[in-house]
């Protein structure tokens, strides 16, 4: 700039333009302002406080609206591999997400030819935000590219300063033999309470995690891994599961019946009669569940209803499973056969209503309260009507 120590420079392939002043007696400069940009096409974009209606507030001055409900959340691609925070309101506001001190130092001394780039996380593939506990512990969690941990961020600091969401086998080291390819994470969802993170797997496991912590609190369905019912333990054997529990009441009630009826054959014969009915309904469970699960298919989208009770999931088999969020068991009514295999789901609050997208270019709207299906959008089998000649790839609410 003339007549000033300022050198105005613009970059193609990072696309920043950067402002550096020369004051220093060295003569050497140093970065006085910058705006930055993705480098490559973003892959997510959402806004930071969706609030419960899962659209964005325009700043008006009239409603006290401030600056801070008109931030985009948008992760770039898999030559970006960052998080950034746009605001609509004042560019001041912009900014990178931290994910960790001194990255890109680092990268000048192992001589990286791209940058601090090659030292972050994949590329984010969904995120999912939640503000009920965004005081206490992080309330943005990310699932990343053939990668099967999800990482818990902090947009109050604006840094991936949360705990690793990973089961207890899992090695976070790459120099470690790594989780294997079925365990690859596909779909997230927080709990509208905060405190627990779903993620869903290219294997159909869905594992929860507390959000706090970053602990392991079981899987649906729950015998998709070792640990008991409220995920605490590592088997039956544990004090206050629910396997334990049953097994003990059986005990009881078998000793039970043999001491008040002693060894009448009648009293026999009853017995053998309810060991047959309870191995059929064992075996009806059984039948149950393995249908009432996503056997090697991929989880594709993920929900909560508003008080914590159903989790709702999609998957590429065709299947919307509804499982008690509590007991981590497949409800009755699962589950319900879709008439083509689910790419994504959205899901609003407010009303209890998923919008679940068919890889026939057509949308389902899932009333969660009700368990059924209530509209058909777009499907190809009608004569006339608007729909979709190619695949959908979003989808959206509106604030109403």
């Amino acid at each position: 700039l003339p007549n000033e120590p300022l050198l105005l420079s613009s970059g193609i392939r990072s696309n920043s333009l950067v402002t550096t002043i020369f004051d220093s007696p060295d003569h050497s400069g140093r970065t006085l302002r910058s705006r930055v940009g993705h480098s490559s096409p973003p892959s997510v974009a959402r806004y930071l406080h969706p609030g419960s209606v899962g659209g964005g507030i325009l700043a008006n001055a009239s409603d006290g609206t401030d600056a801070s409900s008109c931030q985009i959340l948008s992760a770039g691609g898999p030559a970006d591999r960052t998080l950034r925070v746009f605001s609509t309101a004042r560019s001041v506001l912009d900014k990178e997400y931290s994910q960790g001190r001194g990255l890109a130092k680092r990268a000048r001394e192992l001589g990286l030819e791209g940058g601090k780039t090659e030292l972050l996380l994949p590329d984010i593939t969904a995120f999912a935000i939640c503000e009920a506990r965004s005081r206490d512990w992080g309330d943005l969690v990310t699932i990343h590219r053939d990668h099967a941990m999800a990482y818990v961020w902090v947009t109050r600091r604006g840094a991936q300063s949360g705990p690793v969401l990973r089961q207890n086998s899992w090695n976070v080291s790459a120099m470690k033999i790594q989780p294997p390819v079925s365990c690859h994470a596909t779909a997230v969802c927080l709990s509208s309470c905060g405190n627990f993170a779903l993620v869903g797997t290219k294997g159909g496991t869905i594992y929860r995690y507390n959000v706090q912590s970053g602990m392991a609190r079981g899987s649906y369905p729950r015998d998709a891994t070792n640990s008991g019912s409220d995920g605490k333990g590592t088997g039956s054997g544990v004090v206050g599961s629910l396997e334990r529990t049953m097994r003990m009441l059986e005990k009881k009630m078998r000793v039970d019946g043999i001491s008040s009826l002693g060894d009448d054959d009648d009293a026999d014969a009853d017995m053998d009669e309810a060991k047959l009915a309870r191995a059929k309904l064992d075996e009806r469970r059984q039948a149950h569940l393995l249908l009432a699960r996503h056997d090697d298919a991929s989880v594709t989208g993920l929900a909560v209803d508003a008080v914590n009770r159903t989790l709702i999931s999609v998957g590429s088999d065709s299947k919307l499973i509804l499982w008690s969020f509590k007991t981590q068991a497949a409800h009755r009514k699962s589950p319900i056969y879709l008439p083509s295999p689910a790419t994504m789901l959205r899901h609003v609050r407010d009303s209890d209503l998923a919008a679940i997208v068919l890889e026939d270019y057509s949308v389902l709207i899932f009333d969660c309260d009700l368990q059924n299906i209530v509209r058909r959008l777009g499907i190809q089998s009608l004569p006339s009507g608007p729909r979709h000649s190619a695949p959908i790839t979003d989808v959206a609410f509106s604030p109403s």
